[in-house]
């Protein structure tokens, strides 16, 4: 999917008069509502790079998404007193403390998180649908040496990108708990992955750098790292062994031999794409050969100021992206899910993908495959709320239509469970290393 992104009205939205304002507000309530992913686009002009998110486009929803793109725009020559003395993102950190003071004197209540991943028929592509409604979704791919059309990122770049957002996020929310002024924050997070056994490897290695622009002093951003691996649930669900369930299988017996008149779907896809790129990588290499390095994952996770979104930027030449917003508490527009709920979808596509691998490996038919992640995020803020948010209750549903046994479906379970990079990475322990480096963000840094 290409987005667009005005470049011809820049230079007239600069100029609006502030009755527009309150009109995008109005069209930003209904972006809002109809849950919109177009958030920064407006008039099409130029071509970026995919967002990695698929999603039905309506006049309705484009009306909203560019209602919600001018209100960011205007926001920059509009702002509010607070940015006279400093940056925009200055004032959101300020605006955000008083979110959470306000959520802090609520009532607690944890976050149930779902997401629902279907392979899709004869693509085999990994289409993912994040919340309970499915609002949001991205597409998981692979390359084309593995049978895929790299249409989205893989799951390995998605954990990546979503530990970035994670950790900027929590940046954030700290500076605010501590009082701490932001002018700027982006995160670049990196990982090697290691092989654990002759059938299992996973991102390992785990490690970030936050560029920081703050006048705090060095003791004071040493403390907002610590309170920042203290309580982010996203860093405790990789870093510490996390209770996962099995996955339950709901098996439905299909036809041993197909319609002929049915289009190609996804027992073509195992069979005829999928099992032979399978089995290539399982051919034995030469011993005198070189070993091969493993590819460094990375991201660079952006911190918008006006807004707090996060844009974030996977592999070392950004083309697939990710959005990600803030909870609806802690001034979040909605227009995108959270970091939490991306992160345990990922798992959810992870694993999904590796029931298409073994499946293709043992020569088992799939004709539909469908997963579900379920699990609870415990309160962030919220009246006696002393404990740091944790994830629980991870577990997972499969349904799989297959002509093989249910002997044979269990066994594809079993395999896959102990196959599957990540989850077994989060049922295991990792590390984590971070630095802070102060100043702006720049590729010059890199």
């Amino acid at each position: 999917m290409i987005r667009r992104r005005c470049t011809a009205c820049a230079a007239q939205c600069q100029q609006a008069p502030p009755a527009y304002m309150g009109m995008a507000k109005r069209y930003l309530a209904v972006a809002i509502r109809r849950e919109t992913v177009w958030p920064r686009s407006c008039l099409p002009s130029e071509a970026t790079p995919s967002m990695s998110i698929a999603r039905p486009q309506t006049a309705l929803q484009f009306l909203g998404a560019t209602a919600l793109s001018i209100l960011l725009v205007l926001s920059a020559p509009f702002a509010n007193a607070a940015e006279d003395a400093g940056s925009p993102l200055r004032a959101y950190v300020a605006a955000k403390r008083t979110a959470i003071q306000a959520q802090s004197a609520q009532p607690a209540v944890p976050t149930a998180i779902h997401a629902k991943v279907t392979a899709e028929s004869r693509s085999g592509v990994r289409r993912l649908r994040i919340g309970p409604t499915g609002a949001f979704q991205y597409i998981s791919d692979s390359g084309r040496d593995y049978a895929g059309y790299n249409l989205g990122a893989g799951s390995w770049d998605s954990l990546v990108g979503t530990l970035a957002s994670a950790v900027a996020d929590e940046y954030v929310v700290q500076a605010a708990v501590q009082n701490l002024p932001l002018d700027a924050l982006d995160v670049v997070f990196t990982s090697i992955p290691e092989r654990k056994s002759a059938s299992l490897a996973y991102p390992n290695n785990l490690s970030y750098v936050v560029y920081i622009d703050s006048p705090a002093t060095d003791a004071q951003l040493q403390a907002l790292k610590r309170a920042v691996h203290e309580q982010s649930s996203a860093i405790d669900l990789v870093t510490r062994p996390q209770q996962v369930s099995h996955a339950d299988v709901d098996y439905v017996h299909s036809s041993t031999t197909r319609d002929p008149k049915l289009p190609p779907g996804l027992r073509d896809f195992i069979t005829e794409e999928k099992r032979p790129a399978v089995l290539a990588r399982q051919v034995p290499r030469d011993p005198k050969a070189a070993p091969r390095e493993p590819d460094t994952l990375v991201a660079r996770a952006h911190v918008e100021p006006h807004t707090g979104l996060r844009q974030v930027f996977l592999g070392k030449d950004g083309y697939h992206q990710q959005l990600h917003d803030s909870a609806p508490g802690l001034l979040g527009y909605g227009v995108a899910p959270t970091v939490e709920e991306h992160l345990l979808g990922v798992t959810g596509t992870c694993l999904t993908h590796i029931f298409e691998v073994q499946a293709a490996s043992r020569n088992v038919l799939l004709d539909s495959l469908e997963l579900t992640v379920d699990g609870q995020l415990s309160p962030r803020f919220g009246r006696g709320v002393t404990t740091p948010a944790r994830f629980s209750g991870i577990r997972y549903r499969v349904r799989i239509e297959s002509p093989a046994s249910a002997q044979d479906i269990d066994a594809l379970r079993q395999s896959v469970e102990a196959t599957c990079p990540l989850y077994n990475l989060v049922k295991d322990e990792q590390k984590l290393e971070g630095r802070i480096v102060r100043g702006a963000y720049s590729e010059a840094a890199l």
